[in-house]
């Protein structure tokens, strides 16, 4: 897992700072790639600026009225890059899943103090925010709450989530608070925008600081290059990278989403792998990168949470330069063959229904067994690879009760000695899912689904919820089978039990 391609670190950054490219970025060259599909992300701190006395007019409303926890449902990177500026304070609650049980939790806190956020930046799928909607909307009324006095609508003009009574400049409409978001930005790119301050705002932040303080690294990046131009020409020269921030999880989930979804295309792009600490498995194999002071980091990026933005989102910008990629393009990201086929399980065993692929042995019939087939050639293959060939882990389940999924992440990449990445579905498939399928095609993913038991909805909500989480799992399972991708699917029939035998087969490699 050490070897290195050529051309080396040093001489790509080299090139990046003879080529003026760090002033290039600041200046909105779209010239540095073959083509810049949302462009919006170079202006957006600039752009965002007249939104905060209305963020903060906002706040203060909501404030006033009760409305201080803010339940955000939301499309592609906008739900992480808020949790990241808000330093997942408690006050703000992030769905973007449809997973039963998640919904349930989110909808147990105190309801009258709650303002819905619906954010969906363009690009992304409205469908599962809709359905967020509906049902936070049903518990208001469940309540004897108005939902439209609880709810701001954040969508670019003309988005799908607009009411149909809204006035051409976001004007309230029955209530409902709407903010026109740019239409020309999307994912983790959009953390300086409506998006995501909107929601952070409510939540506490200074959206106005934060402006501030990524505007103020972006000018120094614009005379330098600084720390993003080296991290550029790591991030364009390792085929895999271990980023660790013990201080800072959702900061360190939303760069990786940024560097997998804005690099991995055209069967290129590096690894980025969420370590726990420097404890981890990878953190002495692969360049590990700390965001913050982290023991052993070959490199680190520091200041605030947005001045750390500002810095990883000019460094992917530059290495998706030297890579010849778009850094915006998602090409890959929700990509789905025309029909979803899946023939059943192939087994099952204490609470896991195994669902796999061809390459899955005829007689096979533990969880076991199955991950060791599934791991197989993934073990074999030349050194100047080894980075590039990694285990992903998508878990579709609920990332609060759920959360002990996480911890097999380490263990498996302890056992089988390959980069292991884990992400919450379907948050991460902007991201690790845009690197997955248009990546180097040495990749295998494992999904995680669940039945919902009983998670205290009405029986049509839960149906209807988990009907959207299963059918993109499925679909993107689909997907990467249609890409040559291996894939194996863990259901958990019950999930205290699947998590059991998952942990214990994981022992048994």
């Amino acid at each position: 897992m050490t070897a290195r391609p050529v051309p080396s670190e040093a001489e790509l950054l080299a090139r990046l700072v003879e080529g003026g490219v760090a002033a290039r970025i600041a200046d909105g060259d779209a010239g540095l790639w073959p083509r810049v599909a949302r462009p919006g992300w170079m202006g957006a701190v600039r752009a965002a600026r007249p939104l905060v006395g209305e963020v903060a007019a906002l706040a203060e409303q909501r404030r006033v009225v009760g409305q201080v926890r803010v339940l955000l449902a939301a499309a592609g990177g906008a739900g992480i890059a808020a949790e990241a500026l808000t330093g997942s304070d408690p006050r703000l609650v992030v769905l973007d899943t449809t997973d039963p049980p998640q919904v349930a939790d989110a909808l147990a806190g105190e309801l009258a103090a709650t303002v819905l956020v619906l954010s969906a930046p363009p690009g992304e799928d409205p469908e599962p925010v809709r359905l967020l909607r509906d049902t936070v909307h049903a518990a208001f009324r469940a309540e004897g709450l108005d939902p439209d006095a609880h709810t701001v609508v954040v969508t670019p003009p003309d988005g799908p989530l607009l009411p149909a009574d809204t006035g051409p400049d976001g004007a309230i409409t029955n209530g409902t608070v709407v903010v026109l978001g740019p239409d020309d930005v999307d994912g983790p790119w959009a953390a300086f925008t409506a998006y995501a301050l909107v929601p952070a705002g409510l939540a506490g932040v200074d959206a106005g600081a934060v402006l501030t303080e990524a505007g103020t690294v972006r000018a120094e990046l614009a005379t330098a290059g600084g720390d993003a131009l080296g991290l550029g020409a790591l991030l364009a020269s390792a085929p895999a990278v271990a980023l660790a921030a013990p201080a800072a999880p959702a900061l360190a989930e939303w760069a990786a989403q940024l560097v997998a979804g804005g690099l991995g295309k055209d069967g290129q792009g590096p690894v980025p792998v969420v370590v726990e600490g420097p404890n981890a498995p990878e953190w002495g194999t692969l360049p590990a990168v700390g965001l913050g002071d982290v023991p052993g980091a070959v490199f680190a990026t520091r200041g605030s949470v947005a001045e750390q933005m500002a810095t990883w989102q000019h460094a992917v910008a530059a290495a998706a330069h030297v890579l010849g990629v778009d850094p915006t393009d998602r090409p890959d990201a929700l990509a789905t063959p025309a029909a979803v086929t899946d023939h059943g399980p192939a087994f099952t065993e204490a609470g896991v229904a195994v669902h796999a692929g061809d390459w899955l042995p005829a007689g096979t019939a533990t969880v076991a067994d199955a991950l060791r087939a599934f791991i197989g050639d993934a073990l074999v293959g030349p050194d100047d690879d080894s980075g590039a060939r990694h285990l992903a882990l998508h878990a579709y389940l609920d990332r609060i009760e759920d959360a002990s999924a996480a911890v097999l992440r380490a263990e498996l990449a302890r056992r089988t000695g390959l980069p292991t990445t884990f992400g919450w579905a379907p948050r991460c498939l902007t991201g690790s899912g845009q690197h997955a399928k248009g990546g180097p095609p040495a990749t295998r993913v494992c999904q995680l689904t669940a039945d919902p038991d009983d998670p205290g909805l009405r029986p049509e909500a839960a149906a209807a919820l988990d009907a959207v989480q299963q059918g993109l799992a499925e679909a993107d399972a689909a997907a990467l089978t249609a890409r040559g991708r291996p894939v194996l699917r863990l259901h958990f029939t019950d999930r205290v039990a699947g998590l059991v035998t998952l942990a214990r087969a994981v022992q048994q490699l």
